[in-house]
């Protein structure tokens, strides 16, 4: 599955490679792209919309918005 979401409380682009590279470190995460200037991740997985938002709320971020 793949799916878009807008994440918030990223302060730079910093903040955006970090999380990336925590979703790639996920074995179920095919490919994951987030940008800081457009505050979006864009992410292929065999995980569900809650494990992915959980991933990412754990990191200290927010999902504001999902796109499937």
């Amino acid at each position: 599955m793949t799916i878009e979401l807008t994440v918030t409380g990223m302060s730079c682009g910093g903040c955006a490679a970090s999380l990336q590279k925590a979703l790639l470190a996920q074995p179920a995460v095919r490919t994951a792209t987030v940008d800081f200037a457009s505050r979006k991740a864009a992410i292929e997985s065999e995980l569900s919309k809650a494990e992915l938002i959980a991933l990412i709320e754990a990191r200290g971020f927010q999902v504001e918005w999902i796109i499937t």
